[in-house]
């Protein structure tokens, strides 16, 4: 009968008195046994205890608890306490279902001084409730086992910080942590204490040496998977690099390196007219470009079985030898970067897992920074993105 009153368990029902709002009395189901102190069961009682609290709302009408116990004496200690009240925490003058009811609608969208004003607070309560339960779910963090999928990116934060590291789970599409900085020795401390990291399978990240010797340090069972978009990114970044030397003036043609930043399969009637004129009068670039579009569609591909990776090994090592027997030094840098990372991008066939969802949440990022006007302290900054990224 009592979690179906108040909705917390330890109680029993006594009494109930409606007014302008509603007051239930209730008591302890059980009282204590022994000493919270030296555990003795000689245990004598002082005389009544009353606590009253905020509760859920009931029928649209304020609710309070009336807690009545006893305060108790130990005869071996000599000291005396006041039993535990379920749902009620020391010092409160609400229950945790009513500070989470006000933490989840703030959460959700409405804000402090409208909250206020139907709960009848103050802002700076509403605030401060919410601050406790984020800080609840960030110490989580501290206890809970590594994803098993993670994703690993940097982001900007403000000058003082430039960047701070992502740790996004992948699977469950959330945000497992950020911490700041994104070199192994600012990292190292929070790795060493990241529990479950031998159990991480998959790690995706884009093409950064420092976080592929940090993934082979600190997650020693993980498999790299390069992602997609950025190793997309570094192929067209070398390729336009090449395309501007030979025709100068694509440097400030937008509309023709847009062209030739897509694939011809994306392309539109008109956009693939100005593509065959470009072409057409720039010969040396149609080599380039049909290059170009042949690594692009080996690197797109996904779902690919152990048979058919093993056949597109070949065809990879390959282009990448073309690339480096070329007298452009773009391309002998790409076929350069390609070799050192042929590991992870076959993994992407196989994979396809990529940071999408990570850059996704950092999009989220900014604007809660934006809504914010920056944040100077970065605990405040972490406690607002595991609240509404994790």
């Amino acid at each position: 009968m009592a979690p179906v009153c108040i909705g917390i368990k330890g109680y029993r029902v006594i009494g109930r008195q409606s007014n302008q709002e509603e007051m239930v009395s209730v008591e302890l189901e059980q009282e204590p046994q022994q000493c919270r102190h030296c555990c003795s069961s000689r245990l004598v009682s002082k005389g009544r205890y009353e606590r009253q609290a905020r509760h859920l709302d009931t029928f649209g009408r304020a609710s309070r608890l009336k807690i009545q116990t006893r305060r108790w004496e130990c005869r071996d200690c000599g000291r005396s306490f006041v039993p535990e009240t379920p749902g009620l925490r020391s010092w409160r003058r609400s229950t945790e279902p009513w500070r989470e009811s006000i933490y989840r609608e703030h959460h959700e969208g409405i804000c402090a001084t409208a909250m206020a004003r139907m709960r009848r607070v103050g802002s700076a309560t509403v605030g401060r409730i919410y601050a406790e339960f984020t800080g609840r779910k960030a110490r989580e963090r501290e206890s809970m086992q590594c994803p098993q999928i993670l994703g690993i990116d940097e982001h900007r934060v403000h000058r003082g910080m430039p960047f701070a590291t992502t740790f996004c789970d992948l699977k469950n599409h959330r945000i497992f942590d950020i911490v700041p900085g994104r070199s192994e020795r600012e990292l190292a401390a929070f790795l060493s204490r990241l529990q479950g990291r031998e159990k991480v399978k998959v790690v995706c990240i884009d093409l950064s040496s420092t976080y592929r010797a940090l993934v082979r340090k600190w997650f020693p069972n993980a498999r790299i998977v390069a992602d997609r978009f950025h190793v997309v990114r570094v192929l067209q970044h070398h390729f336009l690099e090449l395309a501007r030397q030979i025709v100068p003036e694509l440097k400030n043609h937008r509309g023709l390196l847009s062209v030739l930043r897509r694939h011809p399969s994306r392309l539109e009637e008109r956009q693939q007219g100005r593509l065959g004129k470009l072409l057409a009068d720039h010969p040396a670039l149609q080599p380039l470009h049909e290059k170009m579009v042949e690594l692009w569609d080996l690197l797109r591909l996904k779902h690919q079985t152990a048979r058919a990776c093993r056949h597109h090994i070949g065809r990879l090592l390959r282009l990448i030898e073309d690339l480096r027997q070329s007298t452009f030094e773009p391309l002998v840098r790409l076929a350069k970067t390609f070799h050192h990372w042929r590991e992870a991008l076959v993994t992407m066939w196989r994979f396809t897992r990529n940071n999408g969802i990570t850059e996704g949440f950092h999009r989220k990022m900014k604007l809660i920074q934006r809504r914010a006007y920056g944040f100077k302290n970065f605990h405040n900054y972490r406690l607002r993105v595991i609240a509404q990224c994790g």
